[in-house]
C-alpha cells in the first residue's frame, strides 16, 4: 500500500507566512480556520469517509 502526505503540520510565529511557503514549495493550497490556524493541503483532496462500526 503507497502512503500519501496529505497534511503538514508546524508550531511557528508567522503561521501564514510558514504556511505560504510551503504550499508553494509543494504546489498545495493553503487556507485558514481563523487566527493562528493555518492549514496547507494537495489541491483538491478528497478523503474517504470512514465507517464507525
Amino acid at each position: 500500500m503507497a502512503l500519501r502526505l496529505v497534511q503538514v503540520n508546524f508550531k511557528s510565529w508567522d503561521d501564514s507566512a510558514l504556511g505560504r511557503f510551503w504550499a508553494d514549495a509543494l504546489g498545495w493550497g493553503v487556507s485558514s480556520e481563523g487566527p493562528g490556524v493555518t492549514n496547507v493541503e494537495p489541491l483538491g483532496l478528497v478523503l474517504p469517509c470512514r465507517r464507525v462500526r
